[in-house]
């Protein structure tokens, strides 16, 4: 008896050391300092101090690799900073991790969306639904899956009406061009008088007509924080007012094709805001739209009435871009450096 014991506990410790290590006996002080970084790295987040959450969520990720939180995170931050590459690999390995994770089934759609895999955004973020906690995300992604829905429906009708009508415009030819959504940014809408000077009605307008061109489908937008670090690697700023002339420069060096500016004026009886869509590589002003509200707590109105104007010049970019330069922008990454 006692020698059967002493060779089974031999056989144990053989086969201890035959299991690869998958992270499954994960050391207790790196788990520990893993979570605690994952946590910090939140408050940056939220902070706004994309830079130190990334890094810190890198470290995490490095401790424990089995952090789903980190790898959700990561997959946030990513994706803001328009590296639709990391974004969806930290994302997988979330999911891979936890089938029930909100966050990154909601990253994974949107990045989808913004390439324009409809049919697999939709799967992926109908997925994300049944998992999201999070207002905010479940009113977006039920957004996008509401046009997702009124896609699939258009595209039924198109078959009957494409045999009607030939499709001989360059507007046709962009819109209907393998999912190919052009990249632009959208500077920050000047106060063109002291009422919205005073209420930086500008700025506010900027987020949501950002908002509103990504819920429209037409564009991939530049994120704000990434907008910032070109800005700044060029001493440049959005505090103050930036002309067409360096604004198409950023767009350059940005890898852009289009850049949108505008300006909003609160008046006695009313709120008017105008933008331009101006092509990065001629320096054309392709577009000029404008928009009215009554009233200030209308402004997302103005915005989206902003939006779904510049939505309808998309196919006014010329469309002379290869397939490699389009493959590297709808993946979010940049074409040039």
């Amino acid at each position: 008896m006692k020698k059967y014991s002493i060779c089974s506990i031999i056989v144990i410790l053989v086969i201890i050391l035959l299991i690869p290590d998958n992270g499954i006996t994960q050391n207790p002080a790196q788990k520990k300092r893993s979570n605690e970084l994952t946590r910090a790295a939140v408050k940056s987040y939220k902070a706004q101090k994309i830079d130190d959450a990334r890094n810190k969520l890198l470290r995490a990720v490095k401790l424990n690799h089995q952090n789903v939180l980190a790898h959700e995170m990561l997959s946030l931050v990513f994706y803001k900073e328009h590296n639709f590459s990391a974004a969806s690999k930290h994302a997988k390995m979330a999911v891979k991790l936890n089938k029930n994770s909100a966050r990154a089934y909601y990253i994974l759609g949107m990045i989808s969306y913004q390439q324009g895999n409809n049919k697999q955004a939709k799967a992926e973020l109908t997925q994300s639904m049944k998992f999201l906690k999070d207002p905010e995300r479940r009113k977006h992604a039920s957004s996008v899956l509401e046009k997702l829905k009124e896609n699939f429906d258009g595209k039924r009708i198109n078959k009957v009406r494409s045999k009607l009508r030939p499709k001989n415009t360059l507007s046709e030819l962009s819109d209907q061009s393998s999912g190919y959504k052009p990249y632009v940014a959208v500077f920050d809408f000047e106060n063109a008088n002291a009422r919205t000077e005073e209420s930086d009605l500008g700025a506010t307008l900027t987020e949501m007509v950002m908002t509103a061109l990504i819920q429209g489908g037409k564009f991939i937008v530049m994120e704000r924080v990434q907008l910032e670090k070109v800005l700044k690697e060029h001493s440049l700023s959005q505090s103050g007012v930036i002309d067409t002339e360096s604004a198409i420069e950023v767009g350059k060096l940005a890898g852009l094709e289009a850049v949108i500016l505008g300006s909003v004026s609160q008046l006695k009886t009313s709120i008017e805001a105008d933008a331009r869509l101006i092509e990065v590589k001629t320096g054309r002003a392709l577009a000029a739209v404008n928009g009215k509200v009554k009233t200030v707590d209308r402004i997302r109105s103005l915005a989206d009435e902003i939006a779904k104007k510049l939505g309808k010049k998309v196919g006014l970019i010329e469309y002379k871009i290869n397939q490699e330069d389009s493959k590297k922008l709808n993946n979010g990454i940049k074409a040039t450096k």
